[in-house]
Parts: structure tokens; C-alpha cells; sequence
């Protein structure tokens, strides 16, 4: 369930993590779940469907797009704002940034933003997953974004083997050197503590993990 706790604000789970006492009822698990789905794809994919409004950084404004759901599906009529920020700030993954009312995803999106806003990497190494049969298309010329608007890199092995997993049973994990990257000056930015992004990563930035 997704409760409120009066002292600690909103929490995931029967009773709030910091003080184990049971809070206020928001929703329950089925409806966070399908309604986090909703706010990401309209903050990632399709927010046009939802005649929801995104600045040029992806921010939209929660009022507007919690009346947007609550009017284009009817079982999700009682969606305010409080139910958008309380699905934001327990969001496991950090997937989203709220400030001024405003909301937006960090990552991931297939539609076009700007996300030169977000802080600039400052970080050594960081890895992306690929198949066996992207591998030497990668080493040779490059990475590129495939199925979303910006290249995705893991800021660790682990994290980058769980992304590769979802494509692949046994992914290959390569390295990149985001240092000497970004003393060149490619601009890589930060979207979460696991999540980078860049435009394009050239070959010479790539080694394989042996």
C-alpha cells in the first residue's frame, strides 16, 4: 500500500519505515502500481493522448495532469495532485523530479527534451549492456540511442547487468571512460545515482569487460 505518515510524509508498505506506525491510506497496491504506469508514460512517451501540456524540459504541471487522468479513465476519478506527489517521492527508482507543482521524468523518454538542466556527471566509469550480436557494431562505431531519445549508461556493474537482463539472459557489460569522455567534452549528465545520459558515446570511450 501507499499510506501518508503525519511525521515522515509518504511511504510505501503497511506502516511508515522510520517510525513503524501504520499512516493514512492512499491507495493500494494495484492502484500505485497502474497509476505510476500511467504518470510515466504520459511524462515519457505520450502525454499528447492525455492532452497534457510538457515545457521543453519534460516538466508538466501536477494539477493538470492529475485532472487529465482522473477525466480520460474513468476508474481513476478520484486522482488529485496528492496522489501524483505521493507516487513521485516513494518511487524506488528516483524516476521523477518534482519542484513548484511541476513534475517531470528524468530518464528514459522516447519524446523529445531537454534534459541539459540536469547536474553534469562527475564520475570515472560507467558501463552499458549490450548483446552479443551489438557488440562489435558498439566497439566499432560507437553507442547511439535505440528505442529512446538519449543513450542510458549504469554507474554500476550490477545496475548495468539488471538493465541488459531485460533484452538479454546473459548480457555483455562494456566500460566506458566517462572521465577522459568528459574532459573531451561530451556531455554526460546525471539523471539518478545509477542513471547517466548522454547523446552519443564514440567508440574510443568503449572497452570490453574481460
Amino acid at each position: 500500500m501507499l499510506g501518508y505518515c503525519e511525521e515522515h510524509g509518504y511511504y510505501r508498505g503497511k506502516s511508515c519505515p522510520v517510525c513503524n506506525k501504520e499512516g493514512k491510506f492512499i491507495m493500494n497496491d494495484y492502484e500505485t502500481k497502474k497509476l505510476s504506469s500511467i504518470l510515466v508514460g504520459i511524462l515519457r512517451h505520450f502525454p499528447k493522448q492525455f492532452n497534457v501540456e510538457l515545457d521543453k524540459h519534460g516538466w508538466g504541471d501536477m494539477e493538470e495532469i492529475a485532472k487529465a487522468i482522473s477525466v480520460k479513465i474513468e476508474k481513476f476519478y478520484w486522482v488529485r495532485k496528492r496522489h501524483i506527489v505521493a507516487i513521485a517521492l516513494t518511487d524506488e527508482k528516483g524516476r521523477y523530479e518534482v519542484k513548484e507543482g511541476k513534475i517531470r521524468a528524468k530518464y528514459a523518454h522516447t519524446i523529445d527534451v531537454d534534459l541539459s538542466d540536469l547536474p553534469k556527471a562527475d564520475i570515472d566509469i560507467l558501463y552499458y549492456p549490450v548483446t552479443q550480436e551489438e557488440m562489435d557494431i558498439v566497439m566499432e562505431q560507437g553507442i547511439f540511442p535505440t528505442d529512446r531519445s538519449k543513450v542510458h549508461l549504469s554507474a554500476t556493474l550490477e545496475k548495468a547487468t539488471e538493465a541488459g537482463k531485460v533484452r538479454d539472459e546473459n548480457p555483455i557489460i562494456l566500460k566506458i571512460n566517462a572521465k577522459k569522455a568528459i574532459e573531451d567534452g561530451v556531455d554526460i549528465r546525471k539523471a539518478t545515482k545509477d542513471v547517466y545520459l548522454a547523446d552519443k558515446i564514440e567508440a574510443k570511450y568503449i572497452t570490453k569487460i574481460e
